[in-house]
């Protein structure tokens, strides 16, 4: 089944978290079979979102408040920008534009390749969801409880659509995109769906629990995890709850769908295989290590994913056996990218590395 949206994946490219505005976390690259190190770059701050990729370079933001572009080829530096605030959300890069949004609720557009600023938008909250960028146009989940739409050649807001929320609440969530609405959720459980023209509600649906990682939307179903150990399958088109099904843990990540299998993993290490017609589990695993984010799948069906406790595995999803594992020496929080056949990533030490 393949995702609803307009701006496809190249071998080369990672434009923005899970690859793409649906969030499908999946590469037409492989991931490498038996990956060895590139290079291996160190920044001033941690790192606790994904790296993005775009003609052979690669963009990090940080909590070193500052965005870094670095050489695809050797990990060398080519200019890093300062933002004025940590970072926590992936960036985007979409032709000659990267877009990073930082903890002071500022939204910054730079030239890609040279760094310097083309413009700010500001919202009224920290930003700490990642955007999503499609056709022109850069949506942006803020903690004031707005969601925009924002111009992507000019930082002019198109819209904003208010996510009521209990005072303490926010949007953690980025949001994901199909060819009509924009999804979101919120921390009071509420998952939104917006029209990505008008900025108008399609529709809204009240969940278990609070939700922080990106919904996966693909055909015309919508997956979600939620703080209460659960992961939902929804109607994209009427925000139906079609199954919910509820693990040993809280679900980390945004689910990945491969075959008609959705992966999923669990803050305590559970990995788990559910039939996404049905949310019926079909198979599960431990890592026995702490995990914040789920696999990002190669054209091979491996999937790779890091744990806080510095390892990097690769696992093949066919088998559902580790096929290879590498010691990083520090946490990883975000997901790793695939793109240009090399596996791009970054830790909480604020290393980036490559391996091919």
């Amino acid at each position: 089944m393949a995702s609803i949206y307009s701006t496809p994946t190249t071998s080369a490219e990672w434009p923005m978290l899970g690859g793409d505005a649906g969030h499908t976390f999946q590469s037409v690259d492989s991931v490498p079979s038996n990956p060895v190190k590139l290079w291996e770059t160190k920044l001033q701050g941690g790192v606790f979102g994904s790296p993005v990729v775009h003609e052979k370079t690669v963009y990090v933001a940080a909590h070193d408040q500052r965005v870094w572009a670095l050489n695809m080829r050797n990990g060398k530096v080519l200019w890093n920008f300062a933002t004025g605030d940590a970072i926590s959300a992936t960036p985007v890069v979409i032709g000659d534009t990267l877009v990073v949004a930082s903890k002071d609720g500022t939204v910054t557009a730079l030239h890609a390749k040279s760094g310097e600023k083309k413009w700010q938008t500001k919202t009224g909250g920290k930003i700490v969801a990642s955007p999503a960028a499609d056709n022109g146009v850069l949506y942006v989940a803020s903690n004031d409880l707005f969601l925009y739409a924002i111009d992507l050649e000019n930082g002019k807001i198109l819209w904003r659509y208010n996510a009521e929320d209990y005072r303490y609440g926010g949007l953690y969530v980025a949001p994901a995109l199909d060819q009509e609405r924009v999804y979101v959720g919120a921390k009071n459980g509420v998952l939104h769906a917006v029209s990505r023209q008008t900025g108008k509600p399609a529709w809204s649906t009240a969940l278990g629990s609070a939700m922080y990682d990106a919904p996966l939307v693909i055909g015309n179903r919508l997956y979600i995890s939620t703080y209460d150990r659960a992961l939902y399958a929804l109607d994209a088109v009427t925000g139906v709850i079609l199954w919910h099904r509820v693990v040993d843990d809280w679900p980390k990540g945004t689910p990945v769908l491969v075959g008609d299998t959705l992966y999923v993993g669990t803050t305590s290490g559970g990995l788990y295989g559910i039939q996404a017609a049905t949310g019926v589990v079909v198979w599960q695993y431990s890592l026995g290590d702490e995990l914040r984010h789920s696999f990002t799948v190669g054209v091979n069906r491996v999937g790779v994913i890091g744990t806080m406790q510095g390892r990097l595995l690769g696992m093949d999803l066919n088998t559902q056996q580790v096929v290879w594992e590498r010691k990083v020496g520090a946490a990883i929080f975000g997901a790793p990218a695939v793109a240009d056949s090399t596996l791009v990533m970054a830790t909480l030490n604020g290393d980036v590395m490559a391996w091919r």
